[in-house]
């Protein structure tokens, strides 16, 4: 069980952005699919063993915090060497099962893998670099997505993308900040320091506005030609939209969130607004 812990695979729902490019397509079309859904697997398996370097890196980290110190290897169940073994395993099967697929996409892989080792060891301790290289990583999902799709990513999709995911990253800054109970680390440390330049709940408003404002820009340069109706429900949408991320915010001020993921699927109201966004949605895009 510890061994399936370790790839976290909650945080797959993340790598669903490889999805998108095709699931925009119109008209819809669920033919194409198989592919896309076997590079998300591979792709979630190769995230998933960089999830294991992570947590071997942060092991000193993770033991000073209230919540971390129980993972697989901070806790000791798992050792640190067949960790190292269980992460290549890993690795190795993602990389296999993509250049089997489809073969063109090892380079964004062996891209993430680079642009993973540099974030552990260096970017993560930069001030504002670290974010943006939480918004890199996101970027690099939907570009696969459109390889693997053959799709042209537009502008205005990445651009949202990036800064929903710089906003993303401030919330996880925010929750650890706002965490009780976690003894000082060498992490905690430089995100108080961030603190002092620009405080991150500051930070957190600002990108929350910004990842709004880009996607009422991408709304409007997709959904066109709509009935009363259609555009009543966009209206809906985007507001919601607006209540979801400030309800984040307000839940990374909290100390939660610093799983986005699982912070999402612990709180039935995130939930709710979710499921409201993605039906709301889906009648305006696809009907």
């Amino acid at each position: 069980m510890e061994y399936i812990y370790i790839l976290r695979p909650w945080q797959w729902v993340k790598n669903l952005l490889i999805l998108v490019p095709i699931i925009l397509t119109k008209p819809l079309s669920l033919d194409n699919l198989q592919n896309n859904l076997i590079i998300f697997i591979s792709f979630s398996l190769l995230a998933s063993g960089n999830y294991i370097l992570n947590d071997i890196k942060d092991l000193q980290n993770d033991k000073l915090h209230p919540k971390k110190k129980f993972r697989p290897i901070a806790s000791g169940k798992i050792d640190i060497n067949n960790a190292k073994i269980y992460s290549f395993l890993v690795i190795s099967s993602s990389l296999a099962l993509t250049y089997l697929v489809e073969s063109k996409l090892i380079i964004y892989y062996f891209f993430y893998l680079l642009f993973a080792y540099f974030y552990t060891n260096y970017f993560k301790y930069i001030f504002l670099i670290n974010s943006f290289s939480i918004s890199t990583f996101f970027l690099i999902r939907l570009l696969i997505g459109g390889a693997v799709s053959n799709i042209k990513i537009s502008i205005y999709l990445a651009i949202y993308i990036f800064f929903t995911s710089f906003f993303i990253a401030t919330l996880k800054k925010n929750a650890i900040l706002n965490t009780q109970g976690i003894k000082k680390s060498e992490y905690l440390t430089l995100l108080k320091k961030e603190n002092l330049t620009i405080s991150t709940d500051s930070l957190s408003i600002i990108s929350l506005l910004l990842s709004n404002v880009t996607l009422i820009i991408w709304s409007l340069n997709n959904l066109t030609e709509m009935t009363e109706t259609k555009f009543a429900i966009m209206i809906v949408f985007l507001v919601f939209y607006f209540f979801f991320t400030l309800l984040l915010h307000t839940n990374s001020k909290k100390g939660e969130l610093e799983d986005f993921v699982l912070g999402i699927i612990q709180d039935r109201n995130l939930v709710l607004l979710l499921i409201v966004l993605l039906v709301s949605f889906y009648y305006v895009y696809f009907n």
